[in-house]
């Protein structure tokens, strides 16, 4: 999923697409608070020109007024060879230091970062005075939250006035999720700061995490009003709509924000959040074209796929071809994306081959599902600050192999229209050994429906919270009489089943399965069910594609469903959305409903007969 344009900091591309991460969540691009990565702002950047311009024009001199203004300009290759060049001839130059560090921040290398910053406290001098807005920079990209807020108020003591780095506190006090402290920090500098446009955008991201999306709107929009040419604010109103359900307003925004973006970084982000309300508005040819930018290399996570036999593109030849199929984003978008696997295989037909590379925990089902094709796993690391995706399977068929292509890039040739996903099928094959072994376990639980049941994520902050109802909004659901409700939530649960167990609710935990990691037998689990539900995530995703029904609960505007009221690419996908931002009473309720008309249910409110 993605973040809120909040901070100084540039925005961070989504590691899932479209979305950020999407990982089959339906996710929606909100780039912000923990996600973005707006090293300078302009002002910052302005600066370090100006200073550049005032020294004396010699030869050194003028490689830094060309490095910051290249720096300036984003393109931060150039400003660090640039500025590097000066480094190597003079060690102690402060400002070269300064550049290269920024360049190498502004591309995701926050250890390069570091070290060029800790050069400039060494040297010393007025700039090693700032440097711990620097600092705190790099502690909040690298998740040390507290960390940041305590270098931001360390830089703050000594330059009160400094905006760009108050902006920033607020949203390290934001990712802490103390939104209290965040909010009347904020509004004490509005007090002494009302035109502060940045500002305004951080309350309104607040608002966002507090679920209160009218309050939300009145920042994004004053701060649009002080300033039309913010693209943040107007990018960030823009996911804002989408996320309550205004996707023409919200495609209007991001085409807005996609022309106000200056930096390369910032407008691939803005593009990518387009495709993802193009999508979700149903103008599927459009998105698809849109979701490219993912890939855009301005993203200091977009991988660099290990591979040396050329790229596949949309409308290149298919037929006889071996091809590899890299997964790319989370684990549930390679499920997702793999409802292309059948037509890619059929297209490629009986002379040609494909090889598959998916995440490990993937891989026996994915070979059984698809026995033409030759699956392995594939492998992420990292080389210097790119992110690198290989697979070390493919060595034995060297030779063998003449294109690639990431999972993602055939849905710009199949999947044009809604059309081009009738009729849904399952594509995912489980063990039917361990099938028939979880149907004889589940029968002994006795005639009741079974229903597999899921509620949160692994990992909770500002950004992905607004996806998972709280637990003990499921009461109505698991209060349901006549139904075993199957626990599928991976990760510790604990906590949750003796609140359930105190409510009078059982929540029956499957013996001798992995939920998280052990995804073989989970497909089977699944599919003795006779329903999960849960949100979007790998779990819900492995099930649907198993052709098991899946009810879905959901904010309103996930992209999968591509302006139905379903995901097209599951057979029996029904989504239900929450009516309001971080409002889930009247989806569980809906929930309950459904589960009750589904298997003929006695309603628990109904008067005896």
């Amino acid at each position: 999923m993605t973040q809120p344009f909040s901070r100084n900091h540039r925005a961070e591309g989504p590691t899932t697409r479209p979305g950020a991460p999407v990982s089959g969540t339906g996710a929606v691009p909100f780039a912000g608070p923990s996600a973005g990565r707006d090293l300078m702002s302009s002002s910052a950047l302005s600066r370090l020109t100006t200073v550049a311009s005032v020294l004396d024009k010699d030869a050194q001199t003028l490689r830094l007024q060309g490095a910051a203004k290249a720096l300036e300009a984003g393109d931060l290759s150039t400003a660090e060879q640039t500025a590097m060049e000066v480094v190597r001839a003079d060690q102690d130059n402060v400002l070269a230091w300064k550049i290269v560090g920024v360049a190498r921040e502004r591309a995701g290398d926050f250890m390069t970062a570091l070290q060029c910053y800790e050069q400039v406290v060494r040297i010393g001098g007025p700039m090693a005075e700032e440097i711990q807005a620097d600092l705190g920079r790099v502690a909040f990209h690298s998740g040390l939250f507290a960390d940041a807020e305590v270098l931001y108020r360390a830089h703050l003591s000594k330059f009160p006035d400094d905006l760009d780095a108050a902006n920033n506190l607020a949203n390290a006090l934001r990712d802490q999720m103390r939104y209290d402290d965040a909010i009347a920090y904020l509004s004490d500098l509005l007090k002494a700061h009302p035109e502060a446009v940045p500002l305004w955008n951080t309350l309104g991201t607040l608002m966002v995490a507090r679920f209160d999306a009218e309050r939300a709107r009145i920042f994004f929009d004053e701060a649009v009003r002080l300033d039309p040419t913010f693209g943040k604010a107007v990018y960030n109103r823009a996911n804002l709509l989408l996320m309550v359900g205004e996707t023409e307003q919200a495609i209007r925004d991001l085409r807005r924000a996609r022309e106000l973006a200056a930096d390369p970084t910032d407008r691939a982000m803005m593009q990518l959040a387009l495709s993802t309300a193009l999508l979700a508005d149903g103008q599927l040819a459009e998105g698809w074209d849109a979701y490219e930018a993912r890939r855009d290399p301005h993203f200091a996570n977009a991988p660099v796929f290990v591979v040396d036999v050329p790229e596949w593109k949309p409308g290149d030849p298919l037929a006889g071809r071996r091809l590899v199929l890299f997964g790319e984003q989370g684990l549930g978008d390679e499920v997702l994306f793999a409802s292309l696997i059948p037509d890619l295989l059929a297209a490629i037909g009986p002379e040609g081959r494909l090889f598959i590379a998916v995440e490990p925990r993937l891989v026996p089902l994915f070979q059984r599902s698809f026995p033409a094709a030759v699956v392995g796993p594939h492998f992420t690391g990292q080389s210097g600050h790119s992110i690198l995706r290989g697979a070390e399977f493919l060595v034995a068929h060297h030779g063998e192999i003449d294109g690639w292509m990431s999972m993602g890039a055939p849905l710009r040739q199949f999947r044009r229209s809604l059309a081009d996903f009738s009729p849904a099928m399952a594509f995912l094959v489980p063990d039917p050994a361990r099938v028939a072994h979880w149907t004889t376990v589940l029968t002994e639980l006795g005639p009741a429906p079974k229903v597999g049941v899921l509620w949160k994520s692994l990992k909770i902050d500002p950004a992905r919270s607004r996806h998972f109802s709280p637990f003990e909004q499921w009461a109505p659901v698991l209060a349901l009489p006549g139904v075993v409700f199957v626990n599928l939530q991976y990760g510790d649960s604990a906590a949750e089943q003796a609140e359930a167990a105190q409510r009078g609710t059982r929540l029956w935990t499957p013996p001798g399965i992995d939920l998280k990691d052990d995804l073989d037998d989970l497909a089977a689990l699944t599919r003795a069910l006779d329903l999960v539900v849960g949100p979007a995530n790998a779990t819900t995703n492995i099930a649907a594609a198993c052709g098991v029904p899946v009810t879905l609960v959901s904010m309103p505007g996930a992209w999968p469903q591509l302006g139905t009221d379903r995901w097209p690419f599951y057979p029996d996908v029904t989504v239900i959305p929450a009516q309001r931002l971080g409002q889930w009473d009247g989806a569980m309720q809906s929930l309950a409903a459904s589960i009750t008309s589904r298997f003929g249910l006695a309603r628990a409110d109904a008067p005896p007969a």
